[in-house]
């Protein structure tokens, strides 16, 4: 929600990265050092997958390069 208030609606949220060093996916809305506790509060950061019948969850990997 927070990245549509910023961005507008777009297939992925450009804040949105994958870090190879620990081969997951990071959300810089949630590092974010001025506005990040906010953010991780309002994504529910640390509570769990909200989607837990993803298959995607079992399968994390770079996915295609992250388009608008």
């Amino acid at each position: 929600m927070e990245s549509h208030i910023r961005y507008g609606y777009l297939k992925r949220c450009p804040d949105l990265y994958w870090d190879a060093t620990f081969g997951l996916y990071r959300c810089r809305l949630a590092e974010d050092p001025e506005h990040g506790e906010r953010f991780r509060f309002l994504l529910g950061v640390g509570h769990g997958c909200c989607a837990p019948l993803n298959a995607w969850r079992e399968d994390v990997r770079e996915r295609e390069k992250m388009n608008a």
